[in-house]
């Protein structure tokens, strides 16, 4: 765990750096459900409507941006009584299953259009960072809690929705699909869909624009 908190330290130092000398920002905050998939489903099969996201960014030029993301997702079911085996015996019960991840990225997008070719500003991108996650398993009155940090990615496609007579804020409407070796309780690639409708807004210090 010490070598991963390192790596946050050096992402934010890096981000940090680069974005020093850029002079356009961008703030977003989105909502954001989410749907499990692969191995992550059969362990929790529902979506979660439980997702938000905050990203700051700074533009490198009209086309390219790069900043930090920063997400919090909940997934959460209950499974009716059931009976659960396990080494020495068995029992029936009711189960609820839950998982708190925390993803931390650096982000770099690629905005196919500026505001002066179009009205929806598309982009692609991607994440790589670290995750949080917590996971617990309860049934009836026995619990198990797991505490991870795991490298991830997230690819993302999305686009922008300026508004506003100067185009300064506007609508983040965006596909994420985020991805980590897990290897714990038999869940090997812990992947899932993010659903993302935000709003974002930029500044412009001293009055600069493109």
């Amino acid at each position: 765990m010490t070598m991963t908190k390192q790596s946050i330290i050096a992402v934010l130092f890096i981000i940090s750096g680069i974005t020093s000398g850029f002079s356009q920002t961008f703030f977003s905050i989105s909502y954001e459900p989410s749907t499990p998939l692969g191995d992550m489903r059969d362990y929790v099969g529902k979506s979660s409507l439980r997702g938000l996201n905050g990203n700051v960014s700074r533009y490198l030029n009209p086309h390219f941006s790069v900043g930090l993301n920063f997400q919090w997702t909940g997934f959460y079911e209950k499974v009716d009584r059931h009976t659960w085996f396990f080494d020495g015996g068995a029992i029936t019960a009711t189960a609820w299953k839950e998982f708190y991840i925390l993803p931390m990225y650096a982000n770099a997008r690629y905005h196919l259009k500026t505001e002066e070719e179009a009205t929806l500003l598309p982009y692609v991108g991607l994440n790589l960072g670290v995750a949080y996650v917590e996971q617990l398993l309860q049934i009836s009155e026995a619990e198990e809690k797991g505490k991870f940090w795991k490298f991830a990615f997230a690819p993302e496609i999305g686009t922008l929705i300026p508004m506003g007579r100067d185009k300064h804020w506007g609508f983040d409407i965006m596909l994420r699909y985020q991805a980590f070796i897990y290897n714990e309780n038999d869940i090997g690639l812990m992947n899932f869909l993010n659903y993302s409708l935000g709003v974002y807004w930029k500044v412009y210090p001293r009055g600069e624009r493109f």
